[in-house]
């Protein structure tokens, strides 16, 4: 049961697959045309180091090298139609072995509902897979083949990526016959977040240039050593205001493979993920509204609900409160609070929230006390 507020707000926005294009080659600065002698050779201005990295990488070789990690996951999925006729389908999509046991990681979108899963190597060969655990929330699942001994995919556990790297994307695009698709491009910033499907934000992405297309999710973002850098999940595409349509190139996401190891961990060990909880439906306070009607803070969660006996029912916080604080970090908008919520905090901890509360025309700050539960699976 809730207990009332105002109107919880609800916010959407959809990411989706486009095609990117993208090209490379490589170049030799030092060689000398044929003819020439040293003396009338042009001197060849800075240093062998500045000249190699003007080199385009050899993108052959890494993808050559990591191929065999690569996997194709096609999901059987069996559905009813009005008159209880059952009605088989299929999705596609890829995924990366990360452990030799046989474990892969791909988007819970790939296998959601699945009733079979048929994993295809890159050498032709097919298992069918188990599903050790998926998350909604994170968009993450971990399948187990059988066997053991499988060429597992380095992984780039240490970060340090920047904006700028080159990356590469490996995957089964639009399902194409004759192996994965690979494509390359830069990491074009971190930190990004997406609403990828209603009620679903992804946090800590990994934002690319690198085209990512349908079937490539699930897919490995790598480095140019060959070290697994992220989980490819959507690519962006925009609607105009007026119904309008906004051209949207080179915008593609991939979940950070230091989130992705975390989750799988889980997955791994209890089958699913204990989300930190509040128990509460939330909305940003505006600045504008908040000044309209005086109050002395511009920013915050607004509690426009909350569950009774849930954890911040039990906390003492109410409807109406205004959460500036939680944990030691500030809060500004609903985003933030729900990032730190999967990022920063556990079902089980306990934390003070600071929130500011009106009545009778007066505003007060109080600091109240709150264990977070865990987020119900449904």
């Amino acid at each position: 049961m809730l207990k009332p507020g105002r109107a919880f707000l609800a916010l959407a926005m959809l990411a989706v697959l486009t095609v990117v294009a993208c090209a490379g080659g490589d170049a030799d600065a030092n060689a000398t045309p044929v003819g020439s002698t040293a003396a009338t050779t042009a001197p060849v201005s800075g240093t062998t180091a500045e000249m190699d990295s003007l080199r385009l990488p050899n993108i052959a070789d890494t993808v050559e090298r990591v191929r065999p990690s690569v996997v194709s996951v096609v999901a059987e999925i069996v559905t009813q139609d009005r008159f209880g006729r059952q009605q088989k389908g299929f999705g596609s999509g890829t995924g990366v072995i990360f452990d030799e046991s046989g474990l892969v990681l791909t988007n819970n979108h790939v296998i959601e509902d699945a009733v079979k899963i048929t994993v295809t190597m890159d050498d032709g060969s097919q298992e069918v897979a188990e599903i050790v655990g998926a998350d909604r929330l994170s968009d993450l699942a971990v399948l187990r083949l059988p066997g053991d001994k499988y060429p597992a995919m380095p992984v780039r556990e240490n970060g340090g990526l920047r904006a700028g790297d080159w990356v590469i994307a490996i995957g089964n695009a639009l399902a194409l016959p004759g192996g994965p698709t690979v494509t390359v491009g830069v990491v074009s910033a971190l930190g990004r977040s997406i609403e990828s499907s209603p009620g679903v934000t992804l946090y800590d992405l990994i934002q690319t240039d690198t085209s990512i297309n349908p079937g490539n999710s699930g897919g490995p973002l790598i480095d140019l050593g060959g070290n697994l850098v992220g989980i490819n999940t959507a690519v962006l595409r925009g609607t105009g205001q007026g119904g309008g349509s906004v051209v949207v190139e080179g915008i593609g996401f991939a979940i950070d493979i230091g989130t992705a190891l975390q989750v799988s961990e889980q997955l791994i060990e209890l089958g699913h993920v204990r989300w930190a909880w509040m128990g509460v439906f939330l909305a940003d306070l505006v600045p504008e509204i908040a000044a309209e009607v005086g109050l002395p803070i511009r920013q915050g969660v607004i509690i426009q609900t909350t569950v009774i006996d849930g954890p911040s029912d039990k906390a003492g916080i109410q409807p109406g409160d205004i959460v500036v604080n939680i944990g030691g970090f500030d809060v500004a908008t609903v985003s933030d609070l729900t990032r730190l919520l999967k990022t920063e905090f556990s079902a089980g901890q306990e934390l003070e929230v600071e929130v500011f509360r009106t009545a009778n025309g007066t505003g007060t700050r109080k600091t109240l006390t709150l264990t977070l539960g865990e987020r119900p699976q449904r």
